[in-house]
């Protein structure tokens, strides 16, 4: 075993995703991390529950040691162990983001020699400065299963801010044969736009999901000349809320965008904003969206072989989290222009 890492929390970016990469490579390295000057930057200081939660469940996959892992600590101590847990419970209390606590468990499970199921009671399934599960289920999904890894998410009740209160289940079957390789340099033809406009079950009499799936069909096929389907449903959830979730599928890869619903906002507006985010996407030729840029960066570097993408911008998320890796793993990335594009060029070494 190496000795302990020590990341600084305030570096770079600052946020969460410093959190969530250190402790995932911690598991997957079995090397110990401690962190301090946890979100020292930002307004609230410190862990959240979401940030709690995603530490918490890492540590049941790996059968880690754990300090300092509450709410508003500045500093925690992870003493990895082996990755044996075939089932994970999760509890979020609060309207915490699902979308990010996976994001620091599914690294790990890359390693996992058995398949895992994941359930996770609370917090919430579309919200602010995060990922929603739709996207990480139908655009994030994807990439994994070409790298071979494959995750199936199953939303049995929704949750948004303030009370979250979701209910999912998640299905884990590691790779066979480590992570593979993917090519995202050329994203082929464009196949199909797809999407799910979603709204708590309150808000159906006012039709505020059909409504945002109109006016998405009607900016989109003005502009595209493929089959576009988005879904509009009504659930029930302990909150009232709403969210548009939007991908276009190319031949090799996909790109989506999201939209949240907020009070005061006609839903026709919410639905226009992510159709608007989603062509310049398109338009602009990305192979990923920004999104994805940071999301993918830790699954490319544990692949075996050298991966690449193009995106609009790389973002300091996405930098500052190529920075944790290269702490964890010996890798290299390479950033360059290329007309209007960045490509981004992983390449792993032996570890």
């Amino acid at each position: 075993m190496r000795d302990r890492i020590l990341v600084d929390g305030s570096f770079g970016e600052g946020g969460g995703q410093i959190i969530r990469t250190s402790v995932a490579l911690s598991a997957v390295t079995g090397i110990p991390v401690k962190i301090i000057n946890i979100r020292a930057q930002r307004k609230v200081p410190g862990l959240r529950a979401q940030h709690v939660a995603g530490i918490m469940a890492v540590a049941q996959l790996c059968n880690a040691e754990v300090s300092g892992v509450s709410v508003s600590s500045t500093e925690i101590e992870f003493v990895p162990g082996p990755i044996t847990s075939d089932h994970i419970k999760i509890e979020i209390p609060t309207a915490g983001s699902i979308g990010l606590v996976l994001q620091a468990l599914l690294i790990p499970m890359t390693m996992a020699g058995q398949e895992i199921q994941v359930s996770i009671h609370g917090g919430a399934t579309h919200g602010k400065w995060s990922p929603p599960l739709a996207y990480i289920k139908h655009v994030f999904c994807p990439f994994l299963s070409r790298m071979g890894f494959n995750v199936t998410i199953r939303i049995l009740r929704e949750g948004y801010y303030p009370r979250g209160g979701a209910k999912v289940l998640v299905n884990v079957e590691p790779p066979k044969d480590g992570i593979k390789a993917i090519d995202l340099y050329e994203r082929g033809k464009l196949l199909e736009i797809k999407g799910v406009a979603h709204s708590s079950s309150d808000l159906e009499r006012a039709d505020v999901s059909v409504r945002e799936v109109d006016a998405i069909q009607d900016y989109l096929a003005q502009r595209y000349d493929v089959p576009i389907n988005i879904d509009a449903q009504y659930s029930p959830s302990y909150s009232t809320g709403s969210g548009v979730v939007l991908w276009a599928v190319f031949e090799n890869s996909i790109v989506g965008t999201d939209s949240l619903g907020e009070r005061g906002v006609k839903a026709e507006d919410v639905g226009i904003d992510a159709a608007e985010n989603l062509s310049r996407c398109i338009n602009a030729g990305a192979t990923v969206d920004e999104f994805m840029c940071d999301q993918v960066i830790p699954y490319m570097a544990l692949a075996n072989g050298q991966s690449r993408f193009k995106v609009t911008s790389v973002t300091s998320h996405a930098r500052t989290n190529m920075d944790i890796v290269k702490r964890f793993l010996k890798v290299k990335f390479s950033v360059f222009k290329e007309e209007n594009l960045w490509v981004v060029l992983v390449q792993p070494s032996n570890r």
